[in-house]
């Protein structure tokens, strides 16, 4: 179906004036098998006399459509579009349709808990899925005023995007108090089990369904604590009180985002409510989430792009403003896990074939814009947007936000309008600050040596953007010395080293966007005593320089191996050692090793998992953390049989169901054991266990095994898309265990993938190729197979786009394999 481009956006724009939308939904059919339910909307709205334009509509069959009175022809409904001709000055349109309930996560989408039988619904209509489920004109600078009136089961809960009101039993009615653009248009419907409090005026709720009522009652205390304390920083630095009424959080079942800033009802994945023990450190991703969506309120929201070319605008600034809220305002200090994880994904992505400018991209359709949804869009553009608020000053930086929210409440406005605010506040030069960082793609490189620091830009990628950082020399005891701010761009800078210095770090702060690499001396001294640096900042930097150096073919993978394994022990941050842990077996041991060697290397992270295991606290969120890369780098069988069966845990580690799924699944990578699944099964029947039963089931190492979880990724299949995306994850797992069963897939797997756009759509049609793609067969022909499907003509946009992003790491990790391992292991 086609997706609604940017001239026919504008050209709609200029025809209409969406002023009300009413919604009236009938729910009330819910038998298991249930699979459609009514829609009718009426909508309102001004347009240029005898003009012409198009409704959009996703539904199953179309009952009936009027416009101005008069009955318009069913058959004119064609590629979701309902065209309305000869239109007055003041138009009414009525759209009765049948729709489908969705099990991709997108639309109005129905989930079956398996633990009760229960049915939960929420809508999800980002980007372009709002169609789905009521008729609209969808696109984000035609708000309209809703209103709800639904129809559903006498024991359910019904919110929205205001506050619901039931009005007879089974009957709510939903009226938001400000306009709304379609894409966070959104209900959430069904048994929910629910708490409710107040927070300065505000009412609050979080739902979540009933079979995760404990986990909810556990964790909501931290929930509604990081949610005060998220509105009142924002309130204090916005100087706009949030403006949609109440605040309702649910946490809904196959979700594919993290989460969606719908006003006034945020939904989120519900993975969120651990029914499983959890470290501080994912409580306080949690609460960058959640302090990433209250964000949006206002930028997004409040605040609107004109067009989904500025989507990356929304997140950049959400993602900047939830770390710099967690850490001024909560408990939860988050830039150590901005720069190990959120920049390590963005710096994966700007290094590939698939990288982009921040800004700029010139997205002519919805669904192109959504390609660009990515570690550029979030966290490459949160990097510059702290580069600019040290650029600006933070008084010009909020000021032109002021502004901004100020002229722009409830309407649209774009990225110009934007910077023009921050220049009425007080910016200078902003259009070259845009243009250094905004529209340029790629990684620049500081290098210190010799008592310069240089910037170098990507070769292929030329650009001339400056660098606002601190350089710092490193003591032997690990403490920063000789602090210097300085801005790096096209001369060098000259830095004297401190005398009681045996290092220096440039970016000591992780302060910008950047791979760094030192001087050789100081490289070697720093790889002694790197976990013994005070500021966690520098040591981000040198951990993602590890990284960078291996991708870029520079070091020496096993190098690297060895030098986790010497220092990662003392980190003194569980989410470094959580990561640089993964890092080890997913990449070190995996794809970065000849697959001869990967078990010998596989064996080293075991017995740095063991050493961390078995010297931390018992009961310490560092020993569980140690405890579960134990499971994924197990080649033991017995070992995690015996796990598995409560033997044998290390004094403080006690099972819950997701360790207990941990390690299934890893057991069943190893050996074709398919009734430890059932047997866990049988005492978890909750929704995430189905899901890690899909999981376990496609890791298994047999022939049968393998041809069943291929068949489910490659052909239509009624899996929800949580099922789909696990299987995916298993299919050639991490390590080298199952390349010889694996490979022959490996090869037609991009073809297979590419023919899935014939029946695949939204999320899953992306998800499932990057998931599921075949790495760990880290074989020139499985790259040569991945290019071909990606150079040919016919092959679906968003597959190129992520088998783009993929085929980069498949080409470092054999260039690397060239460089420093066994080339004839690599067929």
């Amino acid at each position: 179906m086609p997706s609604l481009t940017r001239v026919e956006a504008q050209q709609r724009a200029e025809i209409i004036t969406v002023r009300t939308t009413e919604v009236v939904l009938d729910l009330t059919r819910q038998s298991r098998a249930e699979r459609e339910f009514g829609s009718v909307t009426t909508i309102r709205f001004d347009a240029r006399p005898g003009a012409e334009t198009f409704l959009d509509f996703k539904g199953v069959r179309l009952n009936s459509v009027r416009l101005n009175g008069r009955e318009l022809d069913r058959s004119s409904w064609q590629n979701d579009r309902i065209p309305l001709t000869d239109l007055a000055a003041d138009n009414s349109v009525v759209v009765d349709g049948v729709m489908a309930y969705s099990n991709d996560g997108e639309g109005l989408h129905r989930h079956v808990d398996p633990a009760d039988d229960k049915v939960y619904l929420y809508a999800m209509s980002f980007l372009d899925a709002g169609p789905r489920w009521f008729a609209c004109f969808d696109q984000p600078d035609l708000k309209s005023r809703y209103s709800f009136r639904i129809a559903a089961p006498t024991d359910w809960t019904v919110h929205g995007n205001g506050p619901a009101e039931q009005v007879a039993p089974g009957e709510w009615m939903i009226t938001p108090p400000q306009p709304l653009s379609t894409y966070f248009v959104t209900l959430i419907a069904g048994p929910y089990a629910s708490l409710y409090t107040e927070h300065d005026g505000i009412g609050l709720g979080i739902h979540v369904r009933a079979s995760l009522g404990d986990a909810l009652r556990r964790e909501a205390g931290d929930i509604f604590e990081v949610t005060g304390q998220a509105f009142d920083y924002y309130h204090r630095i916005f100087g706009v009180r949030y403006p949609f009424g109440e605040y309702h959080q649910a946490f809904v079942p196959d979700f594919n985002a993290g989460a969606m800033e719908n006003p006034g009802c945020v939904t989120f994945r519900d993975s969120f409510i651990y029914r499983s023990r959890a470290t501080r450190a994912e409580r306080a991703g949690r609460a960058g989430v959640i302090a990433h969506e209250m964000a949006h309120q206002w930028f997004g929201d409040l605040v609107t792009m004109r067009w989904w070319d500025d989507l990356w605008l929304n997140e950049s600034f959400a993602e900047y403003m939830a770390h710099r809220c967690c850490t001024e305002a909560t408990s939860y200090p988050l830039w150590t896990e901005f720069g190990i994880s959120r920049k390590a994904w963005g710096y994966v992505v700007d290094q590939s074939d698939a990288t982009h400018p921040i800004a700029g991209n010139g997205a002519e359709d919805a669904q192109t814009a959504l390609q660009n949804f990515d570690g550029i869009s979030y966290a490459k553009g949160a990097a510059a947007l702290r580069q600019l608020a040290g650029y600006l000053g933070d008084d010009v930086f909020l000021a032109g936000l002021r502004r901004h929210f100020d002229r722009y409440a409830f309407g649209n406005a774009d990225f110009a309008e934007l910077v023009a605010s921050w220049s009425a506040a007080g910016g200078s030069n902003l259009e070259d600050w845009t243009k250094q960082w905004l529209l340029t793609a790629g990684v620049d490189t500081l290098r210190y040596g010799d008592g310069q620091l240089v910037r170098r830009p990507p070769a292929d990628r030329p650009a001339d953007r400056s660098h606002a950082i601190r350089l710092a020399g490193v003591t032997a005891e690990g403490n920063l010395v000789g602090e210097q701010p300085v801005v790096v761009a096209g001369e060098p800078v000259s830095y004297r080293r401190p005398e009681d210095a045996v290092a220096v770090i440039p970016d000591a702060h992780d302060e910008t966007w950047a791979k760094v690499r030192f001087d050789a001396q100081d490289w070697r001294r720093l790889k002694t005593l790197v976990s013994r640096i005070t500021e966690s900042g520098s040591r981000v930097v040198f951990w993602n320089s590890v990284r960078d150096q291996v991708r870029d073919a520079e070091l020496d993978p096993r190098e690297a191996l060895a030098l986790i394994g010497d220092q990662l022990a003392d980190e003194p941050e569980d989410v470094v050692v959580n990561i640089m842990l993964q890092t080890a077996y997913r990449s070190l041991a995996g794809p970065y090793a000849p697959i001869g060697e990967r078990a010998a290397r596989l064996a080293e992270v075991w017995a740095l998992a063991d050493q961390i295991l078995r010297t931390a606290p018992p009961g310490s969120d560092r020993q569980l953390i140690a405890f579960r890369s134990a499971i994924a780098a197990s080649s033991d069988p017995d070992r995690l049989d015996a796990w598995r069966r409560g033997d044998d845990l290390p004094a403080g580690i006690v099972l819950d169901p997701d360790l207990t799924w941990a390690i299934v699944t890893r057991l069943c990578f190893l050996a074709d054991r398919p009734e430890v699944i059932d047997q866990t099964l049988s005492a978890d029947r909750s929704a995430a266990a189905r899901v890690n039963a899909a999981r376990a089931r496609a890791a298994l190492p047999s022939a049968e095994a393998k041809q069943r979880a291929y068949e489910l990724l490659t052909k239509p299949a009624e899996l929800s898309a949580y099922e789909l995306y696990a299987t995916a994850e298993a299919m050639f797992g991490d390590s080298a265990e199952q390349v010889e069963l694996t490979r022959p897939y490996a090869l037609t797997f991009f073809a297979d993938m590419a023919a899935t756009a014939g029946f695949r759509s939204g999320w899953v049609l992306g998800r499932v190729p990057t998931l599921g793609f075949p790495l760990p067969v880290t074989e020139p022909a499985v790259l040569a197979a991945a290019e071909s499907v990606v150079a040919a003509p016919d092959t679906s946009p968003v597959i190129r786009r992520v088998l783009t992003e993929d085929v980069d790491q498949l080409r470092r990790a054999l260039r690397s394999l060239q460089r420093f391992g066994s080339a004839a292991d690599q067929r």
